[in-house]
């Protein structure tokens, strides 16, 4: 066998390692999940028969239209999960600074991934019983399970809290490992207080689109030839 000489060391040492194909499936996945958020927001909030309204009002729109419904449902499931998942997924590019804060992103993160976008297929149930026993009946089941059950909001704040912190958080600790710039940050926060302060209209998700399409090239740009650990 032929033993490599030290110059041929040197050259080999210098060599880009090449990527993955599965790898650069993995980092485009990533790269493109926060768009993928915006637009399926869009979607949800523009199919969304009561945009805006909350309330007994609501649950009588939902139960007129179980059309419009479920793709409001499906737009704001898929959204949801595309949102949440690039703070579990950046964690394995920082290293050094940064990591802690990457791990307590990631463990938001899939607290957020494994409840949130589920609770969208309470919609169907809440048109379903309306079309069944009337409108008012959702408010009275809602109620009931309000007042009956305790594990309600330990279901549903980890949610919450996913989605609200995850993406910051993760952001943070990427800035800190130099993977992106302050301007990442800028623009998750600046999405994020579109969908909240619209009142998840669909103007509202159209900007938090733009502004996660930015952090989108922010990920592109810091994790070029980078490698996860």
């Amino acid at each position: 066998m032929t033993a490599m000489t030290t110059p041929d060391l040197a050259v080999a040492s210098t060599q880009t390692p090449r990527r993955s194909p599965a790898l650069a499936v993995r980092r485009g996945f990533l790269v493109a999940a926060p768009v993928l958020a915006g637009l399926f927001a869009v979607v949800g909030a523009y199919a969304d028969p009561a945009a805006g309204i909350s309330g007994q009002e609501m649950f009588k729109i939902y139960t007129d239209n179980p059309g419009p419904l479920q793709f409001k449902s499906l737009g704001f499931h898929w959204s949801y999960a595309f949102w949440i998942v690039p703070a579990f997924m950046a964690a394995a590019y920082v290293r050094g600074r940064g990591a802690w804060i990457a791990n307590i992103g990631a463990l938001l993160g899939f607290v957020g991934m494994t409840t949130l976008p589920g609770l969208l297929f309470t919609d169907w149930y809440d048109s379903a019983i309306g079309q069944a026993y009337g409108a008012e009946a959702v408010t009275t089941v809602q109620d009931t399970m309000a007042e009956t059950m305790w594990g309600i909001p330990w279901f549903t704040t980890p949610g919450v809290l996913g989605l609200l912190l995850a993406l910051p958080i993760a952001t943070i600790a990427l800035w800190r490992a130099g993977v992106v710039r302050w301007w990442a940050f800028v623009a998750v926060l600046a999405g994020q207080a579109a969908f909240m302060f619209s009142n998840v209209m669909w103007w509202g998700c159209v900007i938090t689109t733009a502004c996660f399409a930015v952090f989108s090239y922010a990920l592109a740009v810091g994790t070029r030839g980078r490698t996860e650990i």
